[in-house]
């Protein structure tokens, strides 16, 4: 592969450097909204990383960096009020990197990412097990009030696991998961899918599937499950010689294997692909539109260019349209100038909001926050 990366592994949510290349600005009378007018972008808070909103229990579960350098698993309500921290010192979790959570569909669980406990404290180390690179993280379940913990995956050292989702019905988990050095983002990646049981013996993973559709040993991530349970999204570089920066997205159809690229920009980073609640649509964040200059992307040096925005299309890759302009003077939600990446995303249970993650820098350093998008 032409940009070859040591560690570096997929983790859209971390703050950016440096400036970008920026698109003239919109006309002042200019219908940009199209079909998904966008109403309002609130912040609801002003730090974050992935999130998911359970559809249950009305409430979204993130990431937030402690003061110790660590991220732990938070829940609140879509106004951002009422955050709890379901990890912090808690004798039955791993307390060292805690993220990636997603909310089991009947609201009594979260799955997440979880460093191994006995990893050291080195700042390295600490940089490649962030969840959303999951470095040295094993899989564990908690129950939604942050009492009772369970591990339900223990992946050997030098391994990585990020982004599990539940299915709809509750009996299947889906992760990605970096089995060995390689060339695409720290080394070969893997789709996985197993059974979640819960019986006397507590939960637990059976019958674990890999999956590995593609050309070449690539970079893998785990999105989401259709509606109906019989389609999972997942983002890749999945064709021969396809740059590390350039992932598109795809779906694969479970019952009949067949792989379905709803993307077809090679050269642009297409990554958190979610369906909607009625499963007519698919919320993801690109980089399309922005002429990216790549420098070393070696380690996590690709984090110092990749600029994105949010987009939404129908479900079999038509009608794509840009939501967000978080990048471009002349609209509501610019930045300034600062270099922003949208990029986790999770929908509301009515599908009328998104709340997404965006990250971006100041003068005082690197910075994120959860947007609240409403459409009209």
């Amino acid at each position: 592969m032409k940009n070859k990366t040591k560690f570096g592994l997929i983790i859209v949510t971390v703050i950016l450097i440096s400036g970008c290349a920026q698109k003239s600005a919109p006309k002042e009378n200019e219908d940009y909204r199209e079909e998904y007018e966008v109403k309002s972008i609130t912040t609801i808070k002003e730090y974050g990383k992935s999130l998911d909103w359970s559809h249950t229990k009305n409430l979204i579960a993130f990431g937030k960096r402690g003061k110790d350098g660590y991220y732990d698993v938070c829940i609140m309500k879509p106004d951002g009020s009422d955050e709890l921290c379901l990890t912090c010192d808690k004798e039955g979790c791993p307390q060292k990197h805690n993220g990636n959570p997603a909310w089991h569909p009947s609201g009594d669980y979260i799955v997440f990412t979880a460093e191994k406990k006995e990893m050291s404290d080195d700042p390295l180390v600490k940089e490649y097990a962030v969840p959303g690179t999951g470095f040295n993280c094993d899989l564990w379940l908690m129950t939604s009030d942050g009492e009772n913990f369970y591990q339900l995956a223990d992946p050997p050292m030098m391994r990585a696991v990020i982004h599990p989702q539940f299915s709809h019905d509750g009996k299947k988990l889906f992760w990605a998961e970096r089995t060995k050095p390689g060339e695409s983002f720290g080394g070969k990646w893997v789709l996985k899918i197993a059974d979640f049981v819960i019986d006397s013996k507590g939960p637990r993973l059976d019958n674990i599937k890999v999956y590995e559709p593609g050309e070449w040993d690539c970079f893998y991530e785990s999105h989401a499950f259709s509606t109906d349970d019989k389609k999972i999204l997942f983002s890749g570089n999945l064709k021969s010689g396809q740059s590390s920066v350039g992932l598109d997205i795809y779906e694969l159809n479970l019952e009949t294997n067949q792989l379905k690229r709803l993307t077809e920009t090679p050269n642009d980073w297409d990554e958190h692909a979610h369906y909607s609640p009625d499963g007519k649509k698919i919320a993801w964040m690109s980089s399309t539109g922005f002429d990216i200059e790549w420098g070393d992307i070696s380690g996590h040096n690709w984090q110092k260019y990749l600029i994105t925005e949010l987009w939404i299309m129908d479900t079999d890759g038509s009608n794509m349209q840009r939501l967000t302009y978080f990048n471009e003077p002349g609209y509501p939600e610019y930045m300034g100038g600062a270099r922003c990446v949208v990029s986790d995303s999770t929908w509301s249970p009515d599908g009328k909001k998104i709340a997404a993650l965006v990250a971006y820098e100041t003068r005082w350093g690197l910075r994120s926050k959860i947007v609240m998008i409403e459409f009209e």
